[in-house]
């Protein structure tokens, strides 16, 4: 499974309405004479950088005190960048504070989620700040059946579940629902079927409020978060199979993959900037003649890019416009992917 941001300021071309990649981050000083170019000093503050500056409030990082009842309101401030924009919440620092993602839910109280324990003081960045959220899409490569060499243009992830380990933990489960209007995801509260050895049997219902988007952890204390590990299912996966992926390592680093979702404009421009996009894949991939030496080196930077996606998150733009998935139809055809980002006929 792969990954898009869903920054809308980057310009590369995956589907049409939606919207992620470790930047070069040393602290800017001032030096007497003049005035630095980099960021003003500040005091103690927190700052959270969140891909993207619009975003609804289905899901909103909290800061916490100690015992978890208080809860600080930030300032938010955007950040305008001509390839990464993005929205800071900035608070006073207070020792023993702990950050939660908090998602809304159609029933009941809100689902909150731990992110980060023992909060540091943050110094202000020109571009990607220490602490940092990126809103992410479940994209999947979606091959031909003509050739070996074919190796997928990224597509939505169709209906089903995309679950999200971190810190050695089942985090979120999310159903996946599909629909002309858009893919959108929709969380399970975890919490509500763990138990102590392990989680209850049988269904697990969604109770989250529709997202366009999926916020996940990226940079903690200008360190790339290590512990999140990433996987989707046509199938919810039953109690006992989250089980075993929660308890061994090995299955999980197997099932699943951790792709660095860290985003900077810097970042951005270097992997993706001028490099062949979703179309420039479909075309080449779908058309390639393995016997042509001449079409051997012209697919060499493709092929390139198209790994880059399994290992980073990568700005939603770069992905082909898209219809709606429709598994039935796309397992009659050779090149689905053709299909599927033809929009001639709407």
């Amino acid at each position: 499974m792969a990954t898009a941001t869903t920054s809308s300021d980057v310009r590369f071309k995956p589907v049409a309405r939606r919207r992620v990649a470790a930047p070069e981050q040393g602290v800017l000083t001032m030096t007497s004479g003049r005035l630095s170019a980099g960021p003003s000093c500040e005091m103690d503050k927190l700052i959270v950088q969140i891909v993207d500056k619009k975003h609804s409030d289905q899901q909103q990082v909290l800061l916490l005190g100690s015992d978890g009842t208080r809860i600080y309101s930030p300032k938010s401030e955007v950040l305008e960048r001509d390839l990464f924009s993005s929205t800071l919440k900035v608070w006073d620092h207070i020792e023993g504070t702990h950050l939660h993602l908090q998602i809304a839910t159609l029933e009941g109280e809100p689902i909150r989620l731990p992110l980060l324990s023992g909060t540091k003081v943050t110094p202000r960045q020109a571009d990607a700040q220490f602490n940092q959220i990126v809103p992410v899409l479940p994209f999947v490569a979606l091959p031909g059946s003509k050739t070996v060499d074919d190796m997928g243009t990224p597509v939505l992830a169709r209906a089903g579940y995309v679950y999200v380990f971190y810190q050695e933990k089942l985090w979120r489960e999310l159903e996946i629902h599909v629909s002309e209007n858009g893919n959108t995801y929709h969380d399970i509260d975890v919490a509500r079927y763990r138990q102590q050895s392990g989680f209850l049997a049988g269904e697990r219902k969604a109770t989250g409020q529709a997202l366009e988007d999926i916020w996940l952890p990226a940079l903690w204390n200008n360190r790339h978060v290590q512990t999140l590990q990433l996987c989707f299912s046509e199938i919810q996966l039953s109690a006992a199979r989250l089980e075993r992926l929660e308890k061994d390592a090995a299955s999980r680093d197997q099932r699943c993959n951790s792709p660095d979702l860290s985003g900077s404009k810097m970042r951005f421009k270097d992997l993706y900037k001028g490099k062949p996009d979703g179309k420039a894949m479909l075309d080449a991939f779908s058309g390639f003649d393995a016997k042509n030496p001449v079409a051997q080196a012209l697919i060499a930077p493709i092929k390139a890019t198209r790994l880059n996606l399994q290992y980073n998150a990568f700005p939603v733009s770069l992905a082909a416009p898209q219809r709606a998935r429709q598994p039935g139809y796309e397992g009659l055809l050779d090149h689905p992917a053709r299909y599927l980002c033809d929009l001639s006929g709407q």
